[in-house]
């Protein structure tokens, strides 16, 4: 079983996954991890953003690791290139503005298909932007997760938080998510949108019990 929860950065979509892929002994697949290892890596090789060639060779020979374990104490690292531990450099705020560059690429999105298709093998909750719509149009079950850009910054910055134990500063944040808001709706291939057959999750005011809770009682019993 496959099943897509898509919505824009910091809707909730990584804690709900992460929640419902432990309930269900499923794979956790976060799709942007793919777009943050090739930035990451594209920006320690001071390659251009605008130089789609040299990106896409760099792509076609990186191996790229990303950890599928739903767990928060997963072993190994959450992402690697070519056995570097690279988990907290793809979470810097500071990527912010390549990382939109680099996602609005559509080589870089088309090379990137079958990676992600292939780390969700078998039983699966893969989480993105064009999930429902690109990579899973079959997916079993599709949710399209939306919350107000405030409340997504204040949820960004408690992960960082937890992730790196310091502060970041809300300005910093606000310019990531408005960043990548505006990549996600512009681009010209894979654009942000609700599959026609998602199941639209308004996350604004709810805990994540109740978000959990509503997400597991629309998928189907097995």
């Amino acid at each position: 079983m496959i099943i897509a929860i898509d919505g824009p950065a910091g809707s909730g979509k990584t804690t709900i996954g992460r929640l419902v892929a432990e309930a269900l002994k499923f794979a956790l697949v976060d799709t942007g991890l793919f777009y943050r290892a090739v930035t990451v890596e594209a920006r320690r090789r001071a390659i251009p953003m605008d130089d789609v060639a040299g990106l896409t060779h760099m792509l076609e020979q990186l191996h790229l690791e990303v950890n599928t374990s739903p767990a928060s104490d997963r072993p190994g690292p959450l992402l690697a290139i070519d056995g570097r531990d690279v988990s907290l450099e793809a979470q810097d705020p500071a990527i912010a503005a390549d990382l939109s560059r680099i996602s609005q690429i559509p080589e870089i999105r088309r090379a990137l298909i079958e990676p992600q298709r292939r780390a969700a093998r078998g039983d699966a909750v893969v989480l993105g932007r064009d999930i429902g719509t690109v990579i899973f149009p079959e997916a079993d079950v599709k949710f399209f997760f939306t919350a107000p850009a405030a409340e997504r910054v204040a949820r960004r910055r408690r992960e960082l938080d937890r992730a790196r134990g310091s502060a970041t500063p809300d300005a910093v944040l606000e310019q990531e998510i408005d960043a990548r808001d505006r990549a996600d709706r512009e681009r010209e291939i894979a654009p942000l949108r609700p599959a026609t057959d998602a199941i639209i999750v308004a996350t604004e005011g709810k805990s994540v019990g109740q978000v959990f809770d509503e997400v597991m009682a629309r998928l189907p019993k097995h």
